[in-house]
């Protein structure tokens, strides 16, 4: 064998090796544009709106001079799960410009909250939390539900299931005009 030869001489099989490389290379480039195209993608899951202290903070200031419901909860969370028909029972009952409900999700997968959402429509908004928002509210337990009057102050903290009945009848009475007996 002469020094000067490469050891390595089968030019046929490597250039088959280089052949099945961009082979393999081709087939993932295929692969992949059927699976962004053809697929069903959740892109609606990263379309939520998410609910940090600053915009909850404009919400609040925005909706003075109505009732605000606002309920902390979570797909996970059974109990919330459970409460959604009454606060929707209670959405229905109150005109648009006397009560503002929204919900804020805990749920850490917004493709969880998107698909649950997907499957069980609600009547209001609902908002996913940013990462400290429940620290920075206070909010220990869900379900969880800050009513604030039409001037903006939180006039009730309800911790658990609320049956609509009660939940109604606190909101008609801060909806109530002080001037009326």
């Amino acid at each position: 064998m002469n020094n000067d030869e490469p050891m390595y001489a089968a030019p046929a099989i490597d250039g088959m090796f280089s052949g099945w490389i961009n082979m393999k290379k081709l087939l993932i480039c295929i692969l992949l544009i059927f699976g962004v195209f053809l697929c069903p993608w959740p892109g609606w899951a990263q379309s939520l709106p998410v609910m940090d202290l600053q915009a909850y903070n404009q919400f609040l200031e925005k909706n003075k001079g109505k009732v605000i419901v606002v309920d902390f909860w979570a797909t996970w969370c059974g109990p919330c799960r459970k409460k959604l028909p009454e606060l929707q029972k209670c959405r229905d009952v109150f005109p648009k410009e006397d009560l503002t409900l929204i919900g804020i999700s805990l749920d850490f997968n917004p493709e969880t909250l998107a698909t649950y959402l997907q499957d069980n429509p609600l009547n209001y908004p609902v908002y996913l939390a940013e990462e400290n928002l429940a620290e920075q509210l206070e909010v220990q337990a869900i379900p969880l539900l800050f009513v604030y009057d039409v001037a903006g102050q939180l006039q009730i903290v309800e911790e658990g299931l609320t049956p609509h009945d009660t939940l109604c009848q606190n909101i008609d009475n801060l909806t109530a005009d002080p001037a009326d007996p």
